[in-house]
């Protein structure tokens, strides 16, 4: 009985491997080579800015490369401190009247910082003053750089599928060890959360809607008309609200694989990975409900249990002799396809070599403490803590 349960759930890994597998595959992605716009839509590029010394100069430096289409960028400085405003202000004088840089508003009270900004960012662009229909507004997080074609590759694929918004998930870069191991695993969960083959569908459910918040391509008077950011300004997880918002709303929305077209470095270190990504589940715990539980034990199914079924499968035979080998050879096989899984993941999505994907066991147990130290802190109502300010959980 016992060894009959051990290969049905070693079957059952492998199912899920499998399934994860084919569900990268058929993400879809942006168009490679963009066609240049010939129907004269004006598209302006938000980004909100705080503390952005390290970024701020590559990610101006790719939006103002645009190609193919009529552009402006707008960047608010959120009350930085750092070197940014004094970068800021090179590129202004040097790429002014395209580029605009404004000062955010005063945080009042009940606005999340990156919501102030983009909200009042936004609404001193050409394409929200406009109120033309054919104009779309780009909001892209500040440790992003994205290339010339994709403003073009956002609207081409936004008018194929006929969308009211869209949203792209950039390659990531990974430097240190901790972002190797980690970010790969916390991005899995995401997936396991919100299942991209659900994103296919324009018309998809309102909770099953998701959006990346790096990167966000709306239609400016669709923006007008749910409110904007002003709609979900509590809201840390602006971009997943954001996107539910759309749906409820009845807009069509999209998410597009943009590896070849923007790239973004999250986090730096160890700490920054702890803050950033307890953020996220501090926020997440009232949104998610049995969704996180679901990703919770799909992301130890995948990532931890094919360990754990190999060193079951190696002690039966040591316990019990021969009469174990079927459950070492599940074990084995088990182990062989999470790596055959997890490197391959490392490999094509994060260019990263293969043997890390032995360490996502040790990747996903890391992320689980650092969610249930995020949940711990909402319980306690301390709270998250995000550039420099304070936010209710």
């Amino acid at each position: 009985m016992a060894l009959a349960l051990f290969l049905v759930l070693a079957g059952v890994v492998c199912v899920l491997l499998y399934a994860d597998g084919a569900a990268l595959r058929s993400a879809e992605a942006l168009p490679p080579n963009p066609p240049p716009d010939t129907l004269g839509a004006h598209i302006s590029i938000v980004i909100p800015a705080r503390n952005e010394a390290r970024g701020i100069g590559r990610c101006l430096d790719g939006a103002l490369a645009q190609t193919g289409c009529s552009f402006d960028v707008t960047v608010v400085d959120d009350g930085s401190t750092d070197a940014t405003p004094a970068i800021l202000a090179c590129y202004a004088a040097e790429y002014a009247p395209r580029l605009q840089i404004v000062a955010g508003r005063p945080l009042l009270p009940g606005w999340v910082g990156k919501c102030n900004a983009c909200d009042g960012g936004a609404r001193l662009t050409r394409a929200f003053a406009e109120r033309t229909a054919g104009n779309w507004l780009l909001f892209l997080d500040a440790d992003t750089r994205p290339e010339p074609g994709l403003v073009a590759a956002l609207l081409a694929e936004a008018r194929r599928k006929q969308l009211d918004a869209l949203s792209a998930l950039p390659f990531n870069e990974l430097g240190t060890l901790s972002e190797r191991i980690i970010l790969p695993v916390f991005f899995q969960f995401i997936f396991a959360a919100f299942p991209l083959r659900r994103m296919r569908n324009p018309l998809m459910p309102p909770d099953a809607a998701l959006a990346n918040g790096q990167c966000v391509f709306v239609r400016a008077d669709v923006y007008r008309a749910v409110d904007g950011h002003a709609a979900v300004k509590d809201k840390v997880l602006e971009d997943v609200e954001f996107a539910q918002l759309l749906r409820r709303s009845g807009y069509r929305l999209g998410l597009a694989q943009g590896r070849a077209h923007i790239a973004v470095r999250m986090y730096r270190s160890f700490a920054e990975i702890v803050e950033g990504l307890g953020k996220h589940a501090l926020a997440g715990r009232r949104r998610a409900g049995a969704r996180a539980f679901v990703a919770v034990a799909h992301l130890l199914a995948s990532a931890v249990a094919p360990t754990l079924l190999l060193l079951t499968g190696v002690l039966w035979v040591l316990l019990s002799g021969e009469t174990a080998a079927p459950a070492l050879g599940a074990g084995v096989a088990t182990f062989a396809a999470a790596q055959l899984y997890w490197g391959g993941l490392y490999a094509s999505v994060y260019r990263q070599p293969r043997w890390l994907g032995v360490l996502a066991p040790a990747g996903a147990l890391a992320y689980l403490l650092i969610a249930a130290r995020g949940a711990a802190r909402a319980m306690a109502g301390r709270g998250v803590r995000w550039k420099g300010r304070e936010y209710a959980g």
